[in-house]
Order: structure tokens, then sequence, then C-alpha cells
């Protein structure tokens, strides 16, 4: 497997964190870690299937608060754009929170022709600055004039800089607003409820300590739960597994 990673255009900062070019050279079978945005994801060359399911050369991935398994069949390659969190609303027609633990076709969004040159294109860019620049093209089309909200963004920023140990009720009365009115505009904006939201920023917290060499008993003590059966239970919820399981077994693809 090889990966690269390019920083958006100046215009698209606010909406795409990075670019992802992955590229299979062989069959390959890696597990999905939940995220903290959505992706869109164009497939120029090879298939693949995600939980033995045949997905679609372009799509968009809402937001999911469990692993999946995704299997390349040979030779493949995509470019992923990796939405910031509350990117993605600025892009698609679809209520981002009707994509939580959901998938779909771009062609909901996109006419088929338009993707049928896009993946033309990026199968015959021989870089990948030229990949990226094909993709940044096509989501540069389907941005809309709309205001962002300044207060979900707000507390977008609160719940990473808290590695997610943030109570969402004292996160609410920060911003001035009832718990109810802040979920129900974070829902919109984000995908998911600011209190899911918060889990799995604590999980990629979790996942990169691990990654620097941190022990489980540490991990626990410094993602903030009140104990080791606790940490377990909420990484199990996430993964179907212990943690001492699934570090030592997954292959994990952030």
């Amino acid at each position: 497997m090889r990966t690269a990673t390019l920083a958006p255009s100046e215009k698209l900062r606010p909406y795409i964190q990075r670019f992802l070019i992955v590229e299979y050279t062989s069959g390959w079978s890696n597990t999905l870690l939940p995220g903290t945005g959505m992706v869109a994801a164009f497939r120029f060359k090879g298939s693949c299937v995600i939980n033995d399911a045949k997905v679609p050369n372009a799509l968009v991935t809402g937001l999911w608060d469990r692993t999946r398994t995704l299997t390349h069949a040979g030779s493949c390659a995509n470019v992923l754009a990796m939405f910031t969190p509350t990117g993605a609303a600025a892009l698609l027609r679809e209520p981002a929170e009707r994509l939580f633990n959901g998938t779909i076709p771009l062609e909901s969004q996109v006419r088929r022709s338009q993707l049928s040159l896009v993946e033309e294109q990026l199968y015959e860019s021989p870089h990948n600055l030229e990949r990226v620049e094909v993709v940044e093209k096509i989501l540069l089309e389907q941005l809309r004039n709309r205001t962002p909200d300044l207060l979900v963004a707000a507390a977008v920023h609160t719940i990473r800089a808290t590695r997610g140990s943030i109570r969402i009720d004292r996160l609410a009365r920060q911003l001035g607003l009832s718990q109810s009115a802040l979920e129900r505009r974070f829902r919109r904006e984000v995908g998911a409820s600011p209190k899911k939201f918060a889990a799995l920023v604590r999980l990629r917290h979790v996942v990169r300590l691990r990654r620097a060499g941190a022990s489980l008993t540490d991990i626990a003590h410094i993602a903030g739960y009140a104990d080791q059966p606790h940490f377990i239970k909420d990484f199990r919820r996430f993964t179907g597994q212990s943690p001492e399981r699934f570090f030592a077994t997954a292959t994990a693809f952030c």
C-alpha cells in the first residue's frame, strides 16, 4: 500500500482537512476506524467492498460509530477528500445527519457524466497533484452559498481541544445555548450529536496514544476514563473488541 497526503487549496481549506491518495498494488484488507469528519472517495482503478458490500467508484460516507472492513481486490487506487467536521455540510445537498452510519453514491449529488469524466481524468493523471486538482474542481462546483454556524464551529473546537472529555451540558452553557438547541444545530452541521462526536474524538485520541507507545493502563488515565473497565467497555462499543485484542490483530486505517 502506498499513501500520499496533500493539502487543499485556499478556497477549500475551511471544508477539506486534507487529501489522501491511497494505492494498493495487490489484494488487501484493513479496518476502517471511525473518524471525526465525513469522507468523499473517488476510485479510479480497481474495485473494493466494505463489509462485503461492493461500493461505487465515487461516494460520500458519513460519520460512523463502528469499525468497518475494507477489502481491495488486486490493484486499486483512490483519492480521498477528508472533510473538516463541519465541511461536508457546505458541499452536500443531503443533510449531514442523514448520513450517520451511512454511505451515499455521489451520483445523488453530481451527474453521472461528470463523475465519469473525473474518473477518466484521475486515471490518466500521472501525478498526485494533478489528481487532487481534478477532485478539487468537482468539489468547488458543489459549494453552496451557506452561512456557517459559528457556535457549532466553536463547539467542535472545544470538544477537540479537550480530547472529547468535556460534558455536553457544560459546553452548551458556555455557548449560551440549551443542550437541546446545541444538539439540534450540531447534528445539522456535523452529522452526529455532540456527545457522539466527543466520543469519536476520544477514540481517535486513544489510537494516537497507543501508536505513540502508551500502555493501555496509561491510556485509560490520560484519556480521562474513570477506570480500566470503563475504557474497555467504551472501546468495545466502537470496535467490537477489547483494546488489547484490537491493537494486537487489527490492520487499522485512519
